[in-house]
């Protein structure tokens, strides 16, 4: 295992499981202005909307930050081919059912749904949170819709490498 330093809080994490720092990911998930979207925000409904969605759970809206320290410390970065971003997704954090899914044109939820998963997750301003089924999301990783995050670009290096990067934390330009 590789323990990697932060260069901006200092904390340390294990790279070849977390390609960035969970401390940093947390509070620039929990600063991110539209984090939880109108469409996945449970404090509007009853809302009908054009189509299928999810709305996170109240309790993971009400109180974030239990929740996202475990998603960043446990769950799993992938790449999604069609938009060109990468996405975070975390099954059931502290053992929550993050979110309920809203057919087309219905109001109210009408079944749970497992995972939490983080789009853009590494973006400042454009990270977003809502909720997905563990068992459809792995068809899609699958079907080549995402693809989990590959190692460090460097020969011999196990660590994850930095979403949008060739490299590792360790490795990385500062």
């Amino acid at each position: 295992m590789s323990k990697v330093a932060c260069d901006r809080c200092g904390g340390r994490f294990e790279a070849q499981q977390l390609p960035v720092c969970p401390t940093c990911l947390v509070a620039a998930w929990l600063a991110t202005e539209n984090f939880v979207r109108p469409k996945h925000d449970p404090r509007l409904l009853p809302l009908a909307w054009e189509g299928y969605r999810s709305v996170l759970s109240p309790t993971l809206v009400a109180s974030p930050r239990p929740h996202l320290e475990f998603a960043a410390h446990s769950g799993r970065w992938y790449r999604d081919l069609h938009y060109e971003m990468f996405v975070h997704m975390t099954h059931a954090p502290m053992g929550l059912h993050p979110g309920s899914g809203i057919p087309e044109g219905k109001t109210s939820p009408e079944h749970s749904l497992d995972a939490l998963l983080i789009a853009e997750a590494n973006s400042q301003t454009e990270a977003h949170a809502f909720a997905v089924s563990v068992s459809q999301f792995e068809a899609q990783v699958r079907a080549g819709e995402f693809e989990p995050l590959t190692a460090c670009g460097i020969v011999a290096c196990d660590n994850l490498r930095v979403p949008a990067q060739e490299r590792c934390a360790e490795h990385a330009p500062p």
